[in-house]
C-alpha cells in the first residue's frame, strides 16, 4: 500500500481496505492532506451491503494504485409463466394459514409471526413478478 496523499490523483483507479479486510476498487474523486474520497466501483461488504457509488474517506495508508475493472451488469432474471407464479402465490398463501403458521399449536407466537413476516414478504415479491409477467 502507498503512503501520502502526492501519490494520488482525482480520477485514479485505486484499490481500499485494512491489509487483512476486504479490498475494494474505488476511484479517488478528492485529495486532501492525509486522506482521499474514494468513490466505490463494485459491491462492498458481506453484512451490510454497500453499492456502487458510494463515497468513503480513507487514510491514505489503506489506499494502493489499481487497474480498472469492468462493472458488469446485473442480468435479468428469465420470466416465468403466470401459472409458475400462481401456484407458488397458493403455496404461499396456504402456508399462510393459521394451522400452518403456528404448527396446529406446537409453534410460539415468535417463530409465528417471524414466519409470517418472510411470507407477506415472499407474496409481495410474487405479485411484482406476476405485474411484470
Amino acid at each position: 500500500m502507498q503512503t501520502g496523499t502526492e501519490n494520488f490523483r482525482v480520477g485514479q483507479h485505486v484499490v481500499f481496505g485494512r491489509p487483512n479486510g476486504e479490498q475494494t476498487h474505488g476511484v479517488v474523486i478528492k485529495v486532501n492532506g492525509k486522506s482521499l474520497k474514494i468513490q466505490q466501483t463494485e459491491v462492498r461488504g458481506q453484512v451490510r451491503e454497500r453499492g456502487v457509488g458510494t463515497v468513503w474517506r480513507v487514510a491514505a495508508s489503506f489506499v494502493a494504485w489499481a487497474e480498472p475493472i469492468q462493472v458488469l451488469v446485473p442480468v435479468a432474471k428469465p420470466v416465468r409463466s403466470m401459472e409458475a407464479i400462481m401456484a407458488d402465490m397458493q403455496r404461499v398463501e396456504s402456508a399462510l394459514s393459521p394451522e400452518n403458521l403456528f404448527w396446529d399449536g406446537e409453534r410460539p407466537r415468535g417463530q409465528a409471526k417471524a414466519a409470517e413476516r418472510v411470507l407477506t414478504r415472499r407474496l409481495a415479491e410474487l405479485e411484482s413478478e406476476l405485474a411484470r409477467a
